[in-house]
């Protein structure tokens, strides 16, 4: 999830003028890079198992928002295009504010 920052900063001003192919390689590069695996046992030598449930169900919402926003940008449909980045940043300002509350 690093890299997903910049990319929100690109997506937004693809959709501004509707690049329908930046808004898909965006969408789908922001689905990509939510990628860390939840843990799958309970031992402590695991790094994810530090990070809680509710992680890796925001991790899940982005990228599923993500692909339906491409699905969106592949059909060049502009409504749906707007609603779904809605829902996307939604979701980065959820997981934000559970997360980066000490800054």
């Amino acid at each position: 999830m690093t890299s997903h920052a910049r990319t929100m900063g690109d997506l937004v001003s693809a959709i501004m003028v509707l690049d329908y192919v930046r808004i898909d390689s965006d969408a789908r590069a922001i689905a990509g890079d939510a990628s860390l695996a939840r843990p799958l046992t309970g031992d402590a030598t695991e790094l994810n198992s530090l990070l809680p449930e509710k992680f890796f169900e925001h991790q899940d919402e982005l990228r599923r928002e993500a692909s339906v926003l491409a699905v969106a940008a592949d059909r060049m449909n502009a409504i749906d295009v707007a609603a779904g980045y809605g829902r996307l940043s939604e979701t980065c300002v959820r997981c934000h504010a559970t997360y980066r509350s000490g800054r």
